[in-house]
């Protein structure tokens, strides 16, 4: 697939989000969060807002970025601001004269200096102005991943599989979790990934029961599992999977277990589907953990949403009742953590088709003993 013309991209995305915000009466929109900004814009520099009155884009930045967001965001007005000048500033110079009577803005990613500030400057220059959260209104149409986004996130996958592919002669007795992922890291860049999604988890022996383990200079010994949570960036989009491998023979509870979240994961994959909750989707797969007696031991949800964020919306959780539709990404990821003994798990990036779920990576799941 060709990269798309950025223009054209994201002006459809902000159409879309314009009929959202009619919808829910409000007539602009700030925009804070880098990814957010990103998505609707294509400008991917920091220090920035972008204002959205109806699908009109509005730039607020300043002079570093002057010739990055003529790049990248070329159908933006690009308002900067001078030194010592704030960025509520040019948001009050932008609406001064546009008819906006209610404004959204992110509560979720302003500080609280920042939000005094701005409610402080609107007070006092746009008193009849109507300011109010509108944190979910870009997340939701984020939910959904068009063609490119799903072509990036596909590709993401294919880079996982070679980089674990490569990584996998180099686990053995004696080497630590910090080699381990350095040799992945190293794998993934040469496999065309553009820097990682999140830090690298290798987390072997009792580390491996700690499903965010830090790789530590801990040696891989004989009877270890050894789980690596994974993911690289392409084109901005984050990858996310996890397999774990036996080193050397293993105790029959622990093959047991293996096998136990091995058709979890399985099961979810296979009968996940567009029109179930979250929720629903959870309980498909914590269902054969609890009667294999492991429930205690599986201490998050089933999944998360991936796109240009590592955790976005939707949550495959207990208490998520999103409906899931198709083009939706989200990870298939059950696990169980025995504290000071072993852990492990096991995770696909999926999409959401009409028929149920397509993996993006294919690396075998069966247990593999190194």
């Amino acid at each position: 697939m060709d990269l798309p013309d950025m223009r054209e991209l994201t002006k459809a995305r902000r159409k879309r989000l314009a009929i959202s915000m009619q919808q829910t009466n409000f007539d602009a929109l700030l925009l804070s969060d880098r990814k957010n900004i990103y998505y609707y814009s294509g400008f991917s520099g920091d220090d920035s807002y972008l204002l959205l009155i109806n699908d009109t884009a509005y730039l607020l930045s300043d002079g570093r970025f002057i010739a990055q967001a003529a790049a990248e965001a070329p159908d933006a007005e690009f308002l900067c601001r001078t030194n010592g000048q704030q960025l509520q500033h040019l948001l009050v110079t932008a609406l001064n004269d546009k008819p906006v009577k209610r404004l959204g803005f992110e509560g979720g990613t302003l500080s609280y200096t920042a939000w005094v500030d701005l409610a402080n400057l609107l007070l006092a220059y746009l008193p009849d102005l109507e300011f109010d959260p509108a944190d979910e209104l870009p997340l939701e149409l984020r939910m959904t991943k068009d063609e490119y986004e799903l072509f990036c996130l596909k590709k993401c996958g294919e880079i996982a599989d070679q980089a674990l592919e490569a990584t996998l002669p180099h686990i053995r007795p004696g080497v630590t979790e910090r080699e381990i992922a350095w040799q992945l890291e190293q794998s993934l860049h040469e496999a065309g990934g553009q820097g990682l999604s999140f830090p690298t988890i290798v987390a072997a022996g009792p580390n491996s029961a700690k499903p965010h383990a830090i790789p530590s200079d801990y040696a891989v010994q004989p009877g270890d599992f050894v789980t690596i949570d994974f993911g690289c960036r392409w084109q901005n989009y984050c990858g996310d999977c996890t397999r774990t491998f036996a080193v050397g023979t293993i105790s029959d509870e622990q093959r047991t277990a293996y096998e136990t979240v091995l058709k979890a994961q399985l099961a979810g994959v296979a009968n996940i589907r567009p029109g179930m909750t979250g929720s629903e989707a959870d309980e498909i797969s914590r269902r054969i953990i609890r009667e294999a007696g492991l429930s205690e031991y599986f201490s998050h949800s089933l999944g998360h949403g991936v796109g240009l964020n590592i955790h976005e919306a939707p949550a495959l959780s207990p208490s998520d009742k999103t409906t899931l539709r198709p083009g939706f990404l989200v990870t298939v990821e059950p696990g169980v953590y025995l504290p000071g003994r072993f852990g492990l798990r096991i995770e696909d990036s999926c999409i959401v088709t009409a028929y149920g779920l397509e993996p993006l990576t294919h690396f075998p799941k069966e247990l593999i003993t190194l």
